[in-house]
């Protein structure tokens, strides 16, 4: 599952590299488009403009094409990435013929030497957009090439082992110049990926209780803050239960503090265990208190979730011998339902109040704050 997550993270970056550059090869079409005309309109083969346009219509073809892309690919934006992809392919494929035709043009004007430096100049160009996708590589430069050796050797007879080598040698520099900018991409996006994993464990780290691996107490108070603003606009009821275990002073006194900080793990993945939704959430408050915040849930919802932490924690059986109510660990609940008109602090106030008021019943149970 996660190579394939990583696979279509790839494909996606290599996309939107694609998609980056692809504006600057239209701009370097457009711009040997526009040279090709200077170059040919000053050449005084054509009586005019318009005899030049009806003449060689493909070379000022590329740039409109080119201007008409660019317009259009930003048109396709609302429409998601594969409609803007479709336009891609069809727009390098139309601009592969025209080429195609303007070099033809070229060449039985017998304008070779023209031709040459910008064919070359134009597929070099295209790896800057296109190496990352073989397919669109192929569709501007397999046309071109293809057309231009062809008639190279057939309407010039350049079909000389000199003219082979050096038909060879382009094409060898073109795979070879993809392969090395796809591993230098791959070596960025690997190096990427590394970056953020590596900002997602700090984040982690920042957030977490590195003992018990609950939400830290900065945590909670931020995820608080965000749940009061939400829910007290809205008025939706929720809930904090606030909890500490009982005598554990005595617990670290009697079996040292290892078995201590083994005792916080196994209760705080009980604790995880007893709520069950995504948005509730677990944390380590301090020391042996732990806080626990119910989005969304009424006073029968939290009641459920303290009877369970009650049975759990039974039911997980941890010895306490220094426990002055039992055999077992135990825990002290404090429950605070949030009403309209209390605050963010004097919610938690309640709740400390009730988690006393708990300790003062005997301990090992729970106490709604106002129903002491």
């Amino acid at each position: 599952m996660k190579e394939s997550k990583y696979a279509a993270w790839v494909d996606k970056e290599k996309r939107k590299s694609t998609f980056h550059s692809f504006d600057w090869f239209l701009l370097v079409n457009a711009l040997f488009s526009f040279y090709l005309c200077l170059q040919r309109l000053g050449s005084g083969l054509y009586q005019s403009l318009s005899h030049f346009l009806r003449s060689a219509p493909a070379i000022t073809g590329v740039m409109l094409v080119a201007i008409v892309t660019y317009m259009v690919l930003r048109l396709l934006r609302p429409y998601g990435e594969n409609a803007r992809w479709c336009g891609l392919i069809a727009s390098v494929t139309v601009l592969s013929l025209c080429w195609c035709v303007a070099f033809h043009h070229l060449i039985v004007m017998g304008n070779v030497t023209l031709v040459y430096p910008l064919l070359i100049g134009l597929v070099f160009a295209s790896l800057i957009p296109f190496y990352l996708s073989p397919l669109l590589l192929c569709l501007f430069t397999v046309p071109i090439l293809t057309m231009s050796i062809s008639e190279n050797i057939i309407l010039r007879g350049a079909a000389s082992l000199a003219n082979v080598f050096s038909y060879l040698l382009m094409l060898f520099l073109i795979y070879s110049a993809k392969r090395m900018l796809e591993k230098w991409f791959m070596l960025a996006i690997e190096r990427e990926r590394e970056n953020k994993q590596l900002i997602d464990r700090l984040g982690k780290l920042a957030n977490r209780d590195p003992l018990t691996g609950l939400a830290n107490r900065r945590y909670f108070s931020n995820y608080f803050d965000s749940v009061f603003s939400r829910e007290a606009e809205s008025r939706e009821p929720f809930v904090i239960i606030l909890l500490d275990v009982d005598f554990f002073k005595k617990y670290n006194d009697h079996y040292g503090h290892q078995m201590g900080d083994d005792c916080l793990i196994r209760l705080a993945e009980c604790f995880e265990n007893c709520v069950r939704r995504s948005q509730d959430l677990v944390a380590r408050y301090g020391g042996e208190e732990f806080i626990i915040l119910l989005p969304k849930s009424n006073r029968a919802e939290a009641i459920a979730v303290a009877e369970r932490i009650k049975t759990q924690v039974a039911a997980i059986a941890i010895p306490h011998e220094g426990s002055d109510i039992g055999q077992w660990v135990t825990v002290s609940q404090g429950i605070a339902l949030w009403r309209a008109g209390v605050g963010r602090e004097q919610l938690v106030e309640m709740a400390d109040k009730a988690l006393y008021q708990t300790k003062a019943n005997g301990r090992n149970g729970y106490t709604l704050a106002g129903e002491e």
